[in-house]
């Protein structure tokens, strides 16, 4: 064999390696950016969440009756939060970027993955039906102050188990060497201490001393409302703890 068809042939076989390596490296980038994609989804979903409980907080708070120059304002900021969280839930399951992959046929009926983001869509918006129609009347009474703060300690748990879970999944997006580490770290830190305060509300002294005090869930409605707000929240927590790692 001459020495320029060796060379011809060694530059073929290099092309056609290096077009292959470049193939599946196309590909893997392909099933990353899918995941890349759905961990975005999911950040937004938990942001738009987040937005609905610090409205609903806002809104709370205005109820109470404490600053009358102040509580228009304050209750009006707080229900704007809470329709835009709502939107943002909204545009992240059926916006284009969605539909384009349910065209591309990922949909929940042909991707687990899918399937768990509109799960934990529907989870959310019961978490913002509930809170919507969160009853106002009559606050200022010790009672109902009480179960506002309750509420407000709830949303505050759900608010610190969504930002612990975007932590995660932004360490799990492995852009940022070490620092990954620590960020999914404290993520699963602010999850813990979330799921912590959310038992204390619901299964604290305070709340069995209301329930023992005739303000049980069977024979009050607010306490009913308030106990279907945790299960809510609970489920959302339970479904992020579920959330799929970007492998």
């Amino acid at each position: 064999m001459s020495r320029k068809i060796y060379i011809i042939l060694l530059a073929l076989v290099l092309a056609l390696g290096m077009t292959g390596q470049a193939a599946a490296g196309m590909e893997g980038m392909k099933h990353e950016g899918h995941e890349m994609m759905m961990h975005h989804v999911h950040i937004m979903m938990n942001h738009g969440l987040s937005m609905v409980t610090e409205g609903s907080n806002m809104a709370m708070l205005a109820q109470m009756e404490m600053t009358p120059s102040l509580d228009p304002m304050t209750l009006k900021h707080g229900r704007s939060m809470i329709a835009d969280g709502k939107a943002v839930i909204q545009r992240s399951l059926s916006g284009p970027e969605m539909m384009g992959m349910h065209e591309a046929g990922t949909t929940p009926e042909t991707d687990p993955q899918m399937k768990y983001t509109h799960d934990l869509g529907e989870a959310m918006f019961k978490v913002v039906d509930i809170l919507e129609k969160m009853s106002m009347e009559g606050m200022t009474s010790p009672d109902m102050m009480a179960m506002h703060h309750m509420h407000i300690l709830l949303n505050h748990a759900l608010d610190m188990y969504l930002e612990g879970s975007n932590m995660v999944m932004l360490g799990q997006m492995g852009m940022s060497g070490s620092v990954d580490d620590f960020s999914i770290e404290h993520g699963k830190m602010m999850m813990k201490n979330a799921r912590a305060l959310y038992t204390e509300v619901m299964e604290g002294k305070e709340m069995m001393k209301m329930h023992k005090g005739g303000m049980a869930p069977e024979k009050d409605p607010h306490m009913m409302e308030t106990h279907k707000l945790a299960e809510s929240i609970l489920k959302v927590m339970d479904l992020l703890d579920k959330m799929p790692a970007m492998k």
